[in-house]
């Protein structure tokens, strides 16, 4: 079968309205390590009957293998913990829209950080090989990109052709073979690990 590329824009917040706002580079407070990260996956209220359906399976499923995938996108320098009280609020919203990371602030200090994930993108309710990437890229925006050859949060070259690695490009590219389930990149390149201070054996 022909595979085809599919684009998914998955776009760095800019700001959190009357909240607060994305600093202009990375904040340590609250303290957050790409090392040892704790999680709160939870299910947000809104969506159509279908989608409200679907979104605790998705949550099960994207718990059940968020801790690997993360080890696995972090080469083995990383682990990922799932609590309710994590470092992190990751939240399923069962609506059309764009996924970002958004940072509170109080005083000009980070408060607390929440992702939202959309679980709807136009028209098409996403795979759970879609909304991991997402999840994995959302998570890679606590410490990237900032600085030269960045655009928005994002590397500012966009690659051409698929590949596993690379998890901080906007749009990031999935690589979809009609029958089957996406495969999007899933582990992070080493740039982005320095970024994360993930860098060593």
């Amino acid at each position: 079968m022909k595979a085809a590329t599919l684009a998914l824009a998955l776009i760095f917040a800019s700001s959190c309205g009357l909240i607060g706002s994305l600093r202009p580079g990375p904040t340590i407070a609250p303290v957050i390590s790409a090392t040892f990260l704790s999680v709160h996956l939870f299910v947000g209220d809104e969506g159509d009957a279908q989608e409200r359906s679907r979104i605790p399976q998705l949550r099960d499923a994207i718990a059940a293998a968020l801790p690997n995938a993360w080890a696995t996108a972090t080469a083995g320098r990383g682990q990922l913990a799932l609590r309710t009280d994590g470092d992190i609020d990751v939240e399923l919203d069962g609506t059309n829209g764009t996924s970002a990371l958004t940072q509170h602030s109080s005083g000009g200090r980070v408060t607390s950080r929440t992702i939202a994930v959309h679980t709807i993108d136009g028209n098409r309710r996403l795979t759970v090989a879609e909304l991991m990437a997402t999840v994995l890229h959302e998570l890679g925006h606590i410490w990237c990109c900032f600085g030269p050859g960045t655009k928005d949060g994002h590397w500012a070259e966009t690659p051409t052709d698929f590949s596993s690695v690379g998890l901080m490009y906007s749009p990031m590219n999935c690589r979809v073979t009609r029958g089957s389930d996406p495969i999007c990149p899933s582990v992070f390149s080493e740039r982005e690990l320095a970024e994360m201070k993930l860098t060593g054996p």
